[in-house]
């Protein structure tokens, strides 16, 4: 997909979320208009890093939505090194999901009758752009303010960070990351995420799923943030994708992230991965994506 299109697929997904969002509009009443009190719609901030400054536009606005795209490809351009053709490749790419068990209680602490959409939730959308000291444009990111929900996919690539907490047979607690078939940190086209070989002892192994995971496996992620505490799915304000034609530097809710050129999604999850018990090692199964059954594994 040419950068072009990348920004109309994004815009196009912001401008139809109060669409979906307010899907069943009704008039309001002079009365109810007079108990409504808010804050302006619109803000600006501006930010420094270095000699690179930000700016960024948050809508105040909240949506609930449930989408489906059969196919999301960003960064497809030649990159030395790399045998993945796109940066970011995903197909069947939901969010949000539709009940099947009424008595699940699901990542926003609701339950949901079977056939009833469980939304997922993005509110504050932002768009920010990063200028050099020439005030020359580096880079443009679409992030949300607080971002909950279920996001289901086949990862063919895909060139970003993936927040998963693993725990391995000692209790030893790691943050995962990206990383190549060696087991090595490698934010770019990667397939693989886990504890990298440095902090393993080198004995990280991808071949073998020894702290190293198939993303492919993971047919569904829970975009959030884990309490400790409580084990509650809190939002999270890091969820984002960004567009950079030089290396750039975003900040997050706890520091900042350095992205490479070309596309970058992050992806904060509040999932676990425990080895001693097995939760999640063999990865995840798809959430339901359809109404109707069409034979492609999404109902």
């Amino acid at each position: 997909m040419k950068a072009k299109n990348q920004l109309s697929l994004v815009l196009a997904t912001l401008a139809l979320m109060p669409v979906v969002a307010s899907a069943e509009l009704r008039p309001i009443s002079d009365e109810e208009l007079g108990e409504v009190s808010g804050q302006a719609a619109v803000a600006f901030d501006v930010d420094q890093i270095g000699s690179t400054s930000y700016t960024r536009v948050t809508l105040g606005m909240e949506a609930e939505i449930q989408m489906n795209i059969d196919n999301l490809e960003a960064g497809r351009y030649a990159k030395t090194g790399e045998s993945l053709e796109a940066d970011l490749q995903v197909s069947n790419l939901g969010l949000g999901s539709i009940s099947t068990d009424s008595s699940k209680v699901q990542l926003d602490g609701n339950t949901y009758d079977v056939n009833e959409i469980i939304p997922f939730e993005l509110n504050d959308p932002y768009f920010e752009i990063a200028r050099d000291d020439n005030n020359e444009l580096i880079g443009f990111r679409i992030g949300f303010g607080e971002a909950r929900g279920q996001l289901s996919g086949d990862f063919g690539s895909i060139s970003g960070n993936v927040e998963m907490d693993i725990v391995d047979d000692f209790g030893t607690r790691y943050e995962s990351q990206l990383l190549n078939a060696a087991g090595d940190p490698d934010n770019s086209r990667s397939t693989n995420f886990g504890v990298a070989r440095e902090f393993t002892g080198g004995t990280t192994d991808c071949s073998t799923g020894w702290y190293c995971y198939d993303l492919g496996d993971f047919k569904t992620l829970d975009i959030g943030e884990r309490n400790a505490d409580t084990g509650a799915v809190e939002y999270t304000e890091d969820f984002f994708i960004g567009f950079q034609k030089q290396a750039t530097e975003w900040m997050t809710s706890d520091g900042s992230l350095n992205t490479d050129l070309g596309a970058f999604i992050n992806l904060p999850t509040a999932m676990q991965i425990d080895m001693n018990s097995g939760l999640n090692a063999g990865g995840t199964d798809r959430v339901r994506l359809e109404y109707i059954d069409r034979g492609n594994g999404l109902f």
